[in-house]
């Protein structure tokens, strides 16, 4: 298994052999982090309905479970001893104010996704990110739900593991698009009817038949990674914790991810944490930014 091989990414590499840590007892200890975060929130699943529910200053929900999230992952990541800051949906404002001098950074979202876990939907995530010079190179989207934990090193491979199993898993692939079904193309019933309409529409001027599937989180990032959807594109609003870990473990697992200009997403390289539109292609042979290079899509108007 790729895990069990020598790191080929070359950035990643340079950063662990610096700290005098090897690439597999880190996964193992990010399995066992994520093992323990995936319990905590299903305890609180549990009692969802009892939960205090506060909107933050952008009006998106806070719940304890969020808190609780945010502060074992911060507690389990600084006991890796990496020496790495941590930006997480939950960091206070003083944590994070040097934040664009870090080379490093863990980019976390404790829960992406808390809408869907308040609504009860089972399609909430826990994202950890590494990200190192602005670049999102290992992911890992922990589905407390399916117990399954969905990793991705770039330039190594794809793989989810079962819950409490360690390294444990089984290798996923993209899937190359097959022309002789109807193209899947991921959207959440929360985004805009007209944009998603709109990308329906540019895609079936290409490819013909084309499937919209409704998906919640980064649970997306998982089926594009894992060949069960061709496309994820997204104009609608989201932060960058939203999107670091999914778009190292789609691009890991032989996929593309890129703005709507056709280039790379850089992380923590600006004031704002908002995420620039983007697309997860599972065809990496497939220029979607091509394809949507329309006046307008990458806007959020």
């Amino acid at each position: 298994m790729w895990w069990l091989q020598s790191n080929n990414n070359e950035s990643l590499s340079a950063f662990l052999d610096e700290r005098d840590v090897e690439l597999v007892p880190l996964l193992t200890s990010l399995l066992e982090i994520v093992d323990e975060a995936a319990a905590l929130a299903r305890s609180f699943y549990e009692k969802v309905d009892e939960l205090e529910v506060i909107r933050k200053g952008d009006a998106t929900p806070l719940t304890d479970a969020d808190t609780a999230l945010h502060l074992l992952l911060c507690k389990r990541l600084d006991a890796l001893s990496l020496a790495v800051p941590i930006l997480s949906e939950e960091s206070e404002g003083a944590d994070i104010a040097d934040r664009l001098s870090w080379p490093a950074c863990w980019v976390v979202d404790p829960l992406d996704g808390t809408k869907e876990f308040i609504e009860k939907t089972d399609q909430f995530t826990i994202n950890i990110a590494l990200v190192l010079d602005g670049v999102s190179e290992l992911g890992l989207i922990s589905i407390p739900c399916r117990k399954e934990h969905w990793v991705g090193v770039v330039q190594n491979g794809a793989a989810v593991f079962p819950e409490g199993e360690g390294l444990d898993g089984s290798v996923v692939n993209v899937q190359g698009l097959n022309r002789s079904r109807p193209l899947v193309m991921l959207a959440s019933h929360r985004h805009s009817p007209k944009r998603v309409q709109a990308l329906l529409d540019c895609l079936s001027s290409h490819f013909g038949e084309v499937e919209r599937r409704n998906s919640g989180s980064a649970v997306k990032f998982c089926d594009v990674a894992v060949g069960n959807a061709d496309v994820y594109p997204r104009t609608s609003a989201c932060s960058e914790w939203d999107v670091a870990a999914g778009d190292a473990l789609v691009r890991a697992a032989g996929g593309r991810v890129t703005k709507f200009d056709g280039e790379p997403i850089k992380y923590n390289q600006r004031s704002s944490l908002l995420a620039e539109s983007f697309i997860a292609g599972g065809d990496a042979c497939i220029d979607y930014a091509a394809i949507f290079n329309v006046p307008g899509f990458g806007d959020r108007s």
